[in-house]
């Protein structure tokens, strides 16, 4: 019917993927921004995981440098050679800087953990969202074109009855001269009054 139905019962609707996105947009935006905090938990070289690396070396430092000096007043009380209690102190520092590293290591597992559960819960809330919005999006253009179509349809109906009524009433009015019967006879001996 084109360019005639289109005119008197409207163009049908198709989807527009850009309205799709744009109703999308603010949530996606969020998504988005949880997305990068998840990557940010995973990458051993963001900022994030290097300032909790520099803090934990940075107590690491401070805690041996505080061993040190224990260990020199200790040795000064004690009578402990100088060199004996410098050993001690590295030792001592070497162990506080292991527990750092072992700790660094855990954080940083945690982190990759924990960024790679938020990462797949927002991979499951963008695909609700965006099933939630297509869905919502292609019922509206579902129900016009059904509307579409069925004022279409009326419209084909009230045509057929107008047609059936006023081609009914020429039959009325002429003689039905096609009085054709069959007797049953076989397809060559057809009577025909």
């Amino acid at each position: 019917m084109g360019w005639f139905s289109n005119a008197l019962f409207g163009k049908r609707k198709s989807l527009d993927t850009n309205k799709l996105n744009q109703y999308m947009q603010p949530t996606q935006d969020l998504v988005n921004e949880q997305i990068g905090y998840s990557r940010d938990m995973m990458d051993p070289n963001s900022q994030m995981n290097l300032a909790y690396k520099n803090h934990l070396m940075g107590q690491a430092r401070t805690q041996g440098a505080d061993m040190g000096q224990q260990m020199s007043k200790i040795a000064a009380q004690t009578g402990i050679s100088p060199a004996q209690a410098m050993m001690q102190a590295r030792m001592g520092q070497n162990q506080i800087s292991g527990q750092s590293g072992g700790n660094l290591m855990n954080w940083m597992q945690g982190q990759q953990q924990a960024g790679l559960g938020l990462l797949g819960s927002m991979t499951g809330m963008q695909q609700g969202l965006n099933e939630n919005q297509a869905n919502a999006y292609v019922q509206q253009i579902n129900a016009h074109n059904q509307r579409r179509s069925g004022r279409m349809n009326m419209f084909k109906d009230l045509a057929g009855m107008a047609i059936g009524g006023w081609t009914g009433s020429l039959q009325g009015t002429e003689k039905n001269t096609n009085t054709n019967t069959y007797t049953g006879e076989q397809q060559g001996d057809k009577k025909w009054p």
